[in-house]
């Protein structure tokens, strides 16, 4: 004989721990690999407003002062074009990590080909962020120093 509600806590049980597994992963915030692809995107798009947000300088400067080195940067560079793909990322301390990346620069010419890049991240505030300065310039012109 079955009792009422038995599987009505079953039920309740389980959805209770679906949303604590989805407020944990929400608590741990992105990695690093997720905010270097939303970076890049942001790079060939010329979304200035994120790259602003996800960008590290040291020493640090004002978000005023990044918007005009970021819009500068796009200005020069506004007819280069490229195309990339994340491969992953190692974190040497827990506030650090490096993603990898393969990028083809110049696709409009037709002999690009595949190099390796990386993004230097830096956590600060609970959130990743590049840092700027160590980006190879040639992976992209004119970036901001």
């Amino acid at each position: 004989m079955r009792r009422a509600g038995r599987g009505n806590w079953i039920l309740i049980s389980l959805i209770c721990l679906v949303l604590a597994i989805i407020g944990i992963v929400a608590l741990a915030g992105e990695s690093p690999s997720n905010v270097g692809n939303r970076f890049m995107r942001a790079l060939a798009r010329a979304d200035v407003d994120t790259l602003v947000d996800l960008s590290y300088f040291n020493p640090p400067l004002s978000k005023d002062e990044i918007r005009k080195e970021w819009t500068k940067t796009l200005d020069i560079s506004k007819y280069y074009r490229f195309v990339y793909q994340i491969k992953g990322n190692v974190r040497p301390t827990p506030d650090r990590a490096t993603v990898s990346m393969m990028v083809m620069r110049n696709v409009e010419r037709g002999m690009a080909y595949e190099e390796n890049f990386s993004l230097d991240m830096v956590q600060v505030d609970g959130k990743w962020k590049v840092d700027v300065r160590s980006i190879s310039r040639e992976m992209y012109p004119a970036l901001p120093r």
